[in-house]
């Protein structure tokens, strides 16, 4: 009985003591496309000037890992916008890890809608504008006239900070049974949507980290480019250093899973400049 007790007890001692290791979901506003931005719409397809594009990073404490974003029947996980969300035409593709180096070069190419686990093109991580202190990628060149900009809250230009971090192979998603809900982040495929209810995108092994994985350790896990307003709920799987893992629900958690704020999103709603909620665990 003794022995019960004490098993009993280091049971529901790591369910108070667990450390909870989502510090919140940063939504950038990366960039606001202008009239100029849309001199190429033959080649990229049609964008609306002051079309925003929006990165979606997973702002996680130091040890911590991206596992997956995903949705259930009890817990879907949906992004969607008042207006068409854009790909681009000739270079789009569902995928950030994927997406060429030479189509970043072409117009407003950068500017493509895909998910992530990390990275935000075949040779580059996804960094935050705030902490791209390098100097600009030199390898990377914009076609002359697009990406003038300073977006909204920005001090600078794509051209001065593009929020890209060249490594020699960046991270990659693995599709779990989400292949239709994709579509809508196709090439040149028009929809306001992704919703996903039984289904993921994966960063498969211990998960992913972000390039500052020992201070901010932010990962890119979304790119969503639109002319309307931007809304989502997401939840999210997160790997602990102890190996376990925990849940993340945007709402209606059962036992186990944990709750954030963050999780939920409206562009067209001020946040709060209160101090943030921490994560509540359902028990």
């Amino acid at each position: 009985m003794r022995r019960l007790f004490t098993i009993l007890f280091c049971i529901i001692s790591s369910f108070l003591f667990a450390q909870d290791g989502l510090e919140g979901v940063i939504v950038e506003r990366y960039y606001t496309s202008t009239e100029a931005d849309n001199a190429g719409k033959l080649i990229s397809g049609d964008l609306p000037a002051g079309s925003v594009t929006y990165r979606i990073y997973v702002d996680l404490k130091p040890g911590f890992r991206f596992q997956a974003a995903y949705g259930s029947p009890e817990h879907e996980l949906f992004i969607e916008s008042t207006a068409p969300i854009f790909n681009h035409a000739d270079a789009g593709t569902t995928n950030g890890h994927i997406f060429p180096e030479r189509a970043i070069k072409k117009d407003v190419g950068l500017l493509d809608s895909w998910l992530s686990v990390g990275g935000a093109s075949e040779n580059h991580w996804g960094v935050l504008l705030s902490n791209d202190s390098l100097a600009h990628d030199a390898s990377v060149t914009f076609q002359e006239g697009f990406f003038l900009n300073k977006s909204k809250g920005n001090k600078y230009t794509l051209r001065e900070r593009n929020g890209l971090y060249r490594v020699g192979e960046s991270p990659f998603p693995t599709f779990f049974q989400i292949d239709s809900s994709l579509m809508v982040l196709g090439s040149a495929i028009k929809g306001n949507k992704f919703s996903v209810k039984n289904g993921a995108w994966a960063a498969m092994g211990k998960g992913s980290v972000g390039i500052d994985s020992l201070t901010t350790n932010t990962v890119l896990i979304a790119q969503i480019t639109t002319a309307g307003d931007l809304k989502f709920e997401l939840n999210l799987l997160i790997g602990a250093p102890n190996g376990t893992s925990q849940k993340y629900v945007a709402k209606n958690p059962t036992f186990g899973e944990w709750v954030h704020p963050d999780l939920i999103f409206d562009s067209t709603k001020k946040k709060s400049k209160k101090k943030k909620n921490k994560s509540k665990k359902r028990k």
